[in-house]
């Protein structure tokens, strides 16, 4: 029997795909329809939402084509009267001199009134020009250009080097008020707009795309367009199913515990993925990590061990195997000069539920664990059930054990998702096994039952 294609996957999480930026491909053609964040509630949504906006591909084009068309930029001569005294410089205005010596009584003969032509660079259609520039160099210089991403490479380090610089050190732009100062109006928009040239009238449309996206108008064609070209989706379709699994599992807290989850990015390292506060509780959701947990476990040293004078057989395996890596370790560093490190457990799960009470005092209430297996296969479910039994006993917080250390059996939960393994049972003892189509049906129920608090 076959898995559930990758495609079908992403199109139930595109709204959650929105907070993933690692790994993979912008618009895998895969993704359509309309985008509903109704149902989710995201983390610095303001920050992910600027990203999205410099890896739209009409945003990076016309940053490639500045070069060639600022050359061009637009200024406007107008006419500045002033006041001197005997050196006249400009063309006279003799009725604005006139009216000037009429107030002094025709007293001062040397005073004069002239017309100086100047350039004025700070017109509608550059205050537009700048806000967008600066709008785009903010993501770039300091989200986009640390990652090591592979869809990163639609932007050019030069073109994010050439942007910074146009901002500070052209004399056109320095002459115009800072982009913090520049306020725009629906007027100087529709002047940019109105512009022969495409310096201008593109960078009013995309500036209007950017307030769009800001102000969270969702229901325009222009900004469904924008998130649909730079959703970026893991090009493994295991990468596919854990991500699906993860935010079905975020969906099923959030109902379970009957309060919002707040997604954030996905990122690697130890970042919770999604997180509740409240005055009595903290609850974190981790991906791929073991976040404030430890799943390692060193293999004893000989000296920690007692004399094995006199033991059962097994103890004096144990304690040979035990001699065994010590010696390994010694003659790695003597032959090769670098150590060599044994444990007797470690692994990392798939994903982790923490539940914290923070009154009286910070404590542990309740951790789920969780394996996630794309799989329809009995075997590899079997696999997946004995790390997840592994990862529940050697789970450590505070040098201490959870399962029957910390806390009791019905406070450290396992659970294994996989794409439809038939099973006889559901849940047995504190392992819990989730397939694909109860996961669907938890997207299913956040859809229906939306809660809006961002």
């Amino acid at each position: 029997m076959s898995k559930t294609p990758p495609a079908e996957l992403r199109d139930i999480v595109t709204s959650e795909l929105i907070t993933y930026l690692q790994a993979g491909a912008p618009n895998p053609n895969l993704i359509a329809g309309a985008f509903d964040y109704s149902a989710v509630e995201i983390e610095n949504f303001q920050s992910l939402k600027r990203l999205h906006f410099v890896m739209y591909a009409d945003v990076v084009e016309y940053i490639e084509r500045l070069p060639e068309r600022l050359r061009r930029i637009k200024t406007e001569q107008r006419r500045m009267t002033t006041q001197s005294r005997g050196e006249v410089r400009g063309q006279i205005n003799w009725s604005k001199t006139l009216q000037q010596r009429a107030k002094s009584g025709y007293a001062d003969r040397t005073l004069f009134m002239t017309d100086n032509p100047e350039i004025e660079i700070n017109i509608p259609e550059n205050r537009v020009f700048k806000k967008l520039l600066a709008v785009i160099s903010e993501p770039l210089r300091q989200e986009i250009q640390g990652l090591d991403q592979a869809w990163r490479e639609i932007w050019d380090d030069g073109d994010i080097i050439r942007l910074r610089r146009m901002l500070t050190q052209n004399v056109h732009l320095d002459a115009l008020p800072s982009a913090a100062k520049i306020s725009l109006t629906d007027r100087e928009l529709t002047v940019a707009r109105r512009a022969r040239q495409p310096l201008y009238y593109d960078a009013a449309r995309l500036y209007q795309l950017y307030r769009d996206l800001m102000n969270d108008r969702f229901d325009l064609e222009s900004v469904q367009e924008l998130l649909e070209s730079t959703i970026i989706a893991p090009l493994e379709d295991h990468k596919m199913f854990e991500l699906f699994c993860l935010f079905a599992i975020g969906h099923s807290v959030q109902r379970s515990i009957q309060d919002n989850l707040t997604l954030t990015r996905v990122q690697s390292g130890t970042d919770a993925i999604a997180s509740l506060e409240s005055p009595d509780r903290r609850l974190r959701i981790y991906y791929d990590t073991g976040g404030p947990l430890s799943f390692y476990s060193d293999y004893p040293r000989p000296a920690d061990l007692p004399d094995p004078t006199g033991a059962d057989e097994f103890y004096q395996k144990l304690y040979r195997q035990s001699q065994a890596l010590e010696t390994h370790s010694e003659l790695v560093d003597q032959f090769l000069s670098r150590g060599s490190q044994h444990s007797f457990y470690s692994g990392r799960p798939d994903f982790l539920v923490l539940d914290w009470n923070t009154q009286p005092e910070e404590s542990l209430r309740e951790v789920i664990i969780g394996e996630i297996k794309y799989t329809r296969s009995p075997s590899t479910f079997s696999t997946g059930l004995r790390e997840l039994i592994e990862y529940i006993q050697f789970a450590e917080s505070a040098g201490e054990f959870l399962f029957g250390e910390t806390l009791d059996e019905e406070s450290v939960r396992g659970i294994l998702c996989t794409d439809g393994v038939q099973g006889d049972v559901n849940e047995a003892g504190n392992i819990q096994h989730v397939s694909t189509d109860r996961m669907q049906a938890e997207f299913e129920k956040s859809r229906s039952n939306p809660q809006d608090t961002r």
